[in-house]
């Protein structure tokens, strides 16, 4: 298979993608999109490649994958737009702005598929890391046992310009939501991509650290539904940024880096209550492959993934587990309601997580 031809839309969260992109065997880059005139004339010249001002020129010109790095609210439109075109996508979380768009998503997924053979990847890079890829095979391999405990902290700093050089963020119009939407989405697919899915969640969220319309602080407890109990605490006030997650299991206790951009990196802690089980965890270790981290280690996949005819390391289905999550957190803390997990298909809120009088 000849390098699959990428265009990158959006040049904000879209320059990591372009470094990502350059150590991925098998596709490159070959045009950029972004409104600004300034910012796209600087990328184009930084990295070599043509610059356009729009997806339907990226689209004209001719791509196989379009990375979209776009705000959250133009996501469902422009990823129904190249699929159509029969481009592959990848979508930068959150991959669209209600659980329903996921039920939509999937009638489009399936047409562009039968028709171009178009695929959709969703972004959820944090999985990819060798610590969190040790963690999860002692989970497959049966070796953790059941869950008693586990945490999850996003700890990290957003001060005033970090609003005022993209006004759609913290907005609900623009953004769609606040740190549980877009900051802590990665941790929390983390905390339960290891620890298990959660049956029910109870939150709270406030605005505390900066003038906005969106939350910037929240917590929440949930159970697995196995009956593990967790908790989630995020907020953007930090004075030292970090993030850890901490999994308290019948055999081991897990423990991220506090890296808190990139926790599922080394190094992390696996303490067994008995050696024989951390002799068998390092046996499982052995056949663990390594993995390039984070936007790098998600792209090799679905480029891998491509040429082998196989599934996506990440689906539809975990991105709209995540939603579900985001739209429980949301209706919780504004109802004061314990909210069952998976959302029933009648769920208030499955059309929006918004506040009324917002769509």
């Amino acid at each position: 298979m000849s390098d699959l031809r990428v265009g990158v839309v959006g040049l904000g969260i879209g320059q990591m993608h372009l470094l990502s992109w350059l150590e991925v065997q098998g596709a490159s880059v070959t045009m950029i999109a972004d409104v600004d005139e300034q910012r796209r004339a600087r990328a184009a010249q930084d990295w070599g490649v043509p610059a356009v001002d729009s997806l339907d020129a990226l689209l004209a010109a001719g791509v196989d994958v379009v990375d979209l790095c776009t705000p959250p609210s133009m996501h469902e439109a422009q990823i129904e737009q190249c699929l159509a075109a029969g481009a592959h996508v990848i979508c930068e979380k959150p991959l669209v702005d209600s659980v329903a768009a996921c039920d939509r998503l999937r009638v489009v997924t399936e047409r562009a598929l039968a028709t171009s053979g178009a695929r959709l990847m969703p972004v959820l890079q944090y999985r990819f890391g060798d610590g969190a890829l040790r963690a999860r095979a002692l989970v497959d391999a049966g070796l953790t046992g059941r869950l008693f405990t586990a945490s999850a902290s996003t700890w990290w700093r957003r001060g005033r310009g970090y609003y005022t050089e993209a006004p759609w963020r913290g907005t609900w119009k623009g953004e769609r939501g606040g740190s549980v939407l877009t900051h802590s989405i990665h941790i929390h697919d983390l905390l339960t991509w290891i620890g298990g899915p959660l049956a029910e969640v109870r939150a709270l969220t406030a605005t505390r650290v900066n003038e906005i319309e969106t939350e910037d602080c929240a917590v929440a407890v949930g159970r697995t539904t196995d009956g593990g109990l967790v908790s989630m605490n995020v907020n953007l006030g930090a004075a030292t940024e970090s993030s850890r997650l901490v999994w308290c299991f019948e055999h081991v206790t897990i423990e991220s880096s506090t890296s808190p951009y990139d926790p599922a990196a080394g190094p992390w802690s696996f303490d067994f209550k008995k050696p024989a089980m951390a002799e068998a965890a390092e046996r499982v270790f052995t056949d663990v492959a390594a993995t390039k981290p984070l936007f790098t280690g998600q792209f090799q996949g679905f480029v891998d993934a491509l040429r082998d005819d196989r599934p996506f390391p990440i689906t539809l289905d975990d991105a709209q587990a995540s939603l579900e999550l985001v739209t429980a957190w949301y209706r919780s803390a504004r109802t004061g309601s314990v909210e069952a997990l998976p959302l029933p298909a009648d769920h208030p809120d499955r059309a929006s997580w918004r506040p009324a009088g917002l769509d």
